[in-house]
């Protein structure tokens, strides 16, 4: 049977994802908790799957995640957006805040009214909630679900009230098109690296989805971590059965002066 790495321990904004992708899915590997989203990724490749939270309404894209995916040698299954909604809990007289480092900078607004507090980095927001239970001179921020009726509160402490995270799906399959219900579009994912660094490079990239009349959603660069200037260049974009044929066209043509990889092509759930 399968096996998920997810970042843990139970109840994590990963282990909420877990359980929608199951009821969505009736899918149901089974979950392996893990302390860093590093060990989530190394582990996903030989369990079967993973999930990774990738990029958030507030802060945008995840980079580090985004890195991790780019060196990892698994794909894209499938995608789940879940509503976001942290409380700052607290001990009287606080004077150490523990936040998720992800966590962190959703919520910044808030933590720059409390700067007499140190703030102390943690890798899940579990991890939060179980420090600031130890600690009798702390708080955290947390998920909502964790809040306890006991614990003093302050609720809402996001940025702003709209705020959602996207999760992905991941598994150590081979590459290809994922579709859970045939009738709705799907999303494809990929990295273009440049063969050579020269002038007109993106716009080359641009035009040839462009000119097929495909509309990116979303393009990021990223370093190579290779060599001072060279980047990958993360696009993605929405196809359906019906430009399928269109899609494989261009990715054959970029191919010829790009190096390709496809992280996925899938629905989101």
């Amino acid at each position: 049977m399968n096996k998920i790495a997810i970042l843990g321990p139970k109840n994590t904004y990963s282990d909420v994802c877990f359980q929608v992708y199951h009821h969505k899915t009736q899918h149901e590997p089974t979950p392996i908790y893990l302390r860093s989203m590093k060990q989530v990724i190394d582990q996903g490749e030989s369990l079967g799957y993973a999930i990774l939270p990738i990029e958030n309404t507030l802060e945008g894209y995840v980079q580090s995640h985004m890195d991790l995916l780019f060196f990892s040698n698994l794909h894209i299954d499938s995608e789940i957006k879940l509503e976001i909604q942290f409380d700052y809990i607290y001990k009287p007289n606080p004077k150490r805040i523990y936040v998720q480092y992800v966590t962190k900078n959703q919520c910044l607004n808030f933590l720059e009214n409390h700067l007499d507090e140190t703030i102390v980095l943690t890798e899940s927001n579990v991890e939060s909630y179980e420090k600031y239970l130890n600690d009798p001179e702390g708080a955290a921020i947390v998920p909502r679900h964790l809040v306890k009726p006991i614990d003093l509160v302050i609720k809402g402490v996001s940025d702003e009230a709209d705020n959602h995270t996207r999760f992905l799906i991941l598994n150590n399959q081979p590459l290809g098109l994922k579709l859970y219900n045939k009738d709705e579009p799907y999303k494809v994912s990929i990295v273009i690296t440049p063969k050579e660094d020269r002038p007109g490079l993106l716009h080359e990239i641009l035009e040839g989805f462009g000119d097929a009349k495909i509309n990116l959603i979303s393009i990021m660069s990223r370093p190579t971590k290779k060599k001072m200037g060279t980047y990958h260049f993360f696009l993605e974009f929405m196809a359906d059965v019906s430009t399928q044929r269109i899609v494989e066209t261009v990715l054959n043509e970029l191919k010829h002066t790009f190096d390709i990889r496809v992280l996925g092509m899938y629905q989101i759930l």
